[in-house]
């Protein structure tokens, strides 16, 4: 009976060693892929940097300049050096005078991320080539639906709360802010709440990197392809950062209505998460 007893104790804990050893296999962490399709490529090369490969900060003229979202709304004033993301650009008339005015795309100053003016700026990188239905990143799409979609920041944020996804190695940070799915909602809660449009979802390689903002109850206009179909990207997220609690997360490839760049927009922000 002893023998018995013992030999199915041993049974049990082969059982469990296995069971662990399988689950731990399943969240093995995996590297990300370097793009899923035309419109979702990664490997972004996030901020400027100086010929020793450290990210730039470019100085402000005059001490202070004016930082907008998207649709050209005053956010805040920025008045330290900022960091400004490779690739994004945009022409608005703010200023007042006739003609439009070059912005680059601030990341993380104290007012937020937006657009700065690039005369605002000492010694400011070019703007970019204008991109066409043949760019490598962020193609124009065969087709647009002809139904608008509203921008909800507040619903967004309470559908991606919670959230978390791997890097770009496959793992989920340790501790610190990062890599949360409100980043992909509604980024200043208030009268002047806005969703970041992205380069590429952040199921690639440095994915995640803004290219704009859209403004609280503007439109989006969803891309789809030759047959019709919204193009978009399923991504897994995990709830209170935990890798047995899986939650998919949709994105959506378009443009802001009156916008002439695409990319992608976390579908929470628009309806169903």
């Amino acid at each position: 009976m002893i023998v018995r007893n013992m030999s199915r104790l041993f049974m049990i804990r082969v059982i469990v060693s296995v069971s662990v050893i399988a689950s731990s296999t399943l969240h093995a962490a995996a590297p990300l892929p370097a793009q899923t399709s035309r419109y979702n490529r990664g490997d972004s090369a996030g901020r400027y940097r100086d010929d020793a490969g450290k990210i730039r900060h470019f100085e402000i003229k005059g001490g202070e300049a004016p930082l907008y979202d998207g649709g050209g709304r005053e956010i805040g004033r920025v008045n330290k050096p900022v960091m400004l993301n490779v690739g994004a650009a945009k022409r608005m008339d703010l200023d007042g005078k006739p003609g439009m005015e070059s912005y680059a795309w601030a990341w993380a100053t104290d007012a937020g991320s937006g657009w700065i003016a690039r005369d605002a700026l000492i010694d400011p990188p070019p703007p970019p080539p204008a991109p066409d239905a043949k760019s490598e990143r962020n193609p124009k799409p065969p087709r647009e639906s002809d139904k608008l979609l509203t921008i909800d920041c507040a619903a967004g944020r309470e559908k991606l709360a919670k959230l978390r996804h791997v890097d770009s190695k496959g793992e989920l940070p340790k501790g610190g802010g990062g890599n949360r799915g409100e980043h992909y909602a509604g980024r200043n809660p208030g009268d002047l709440d806005y969703v970041y449009l992205l380069f590429a979802v952040p199921n690639v390689q440095r994915g995640g990197v803004a290219k704009d903002s859209l403004p609280n109850g503007s439109k989006f206009i969803p891309a789809l392809d030759e047959k019709g179909k919204p193009i978009v990207e399923v991504m897994t997220m995990y709830r209170d950062d935990d890798l047995n609690q899986p939650v998919e997360v949709t994105f959506l490839y378009g443009r802001a209505e009156g916008g002439d760049t695409w990319g992608w927009l976390a579908r929470a922000n628009v309806g169903e998460r």
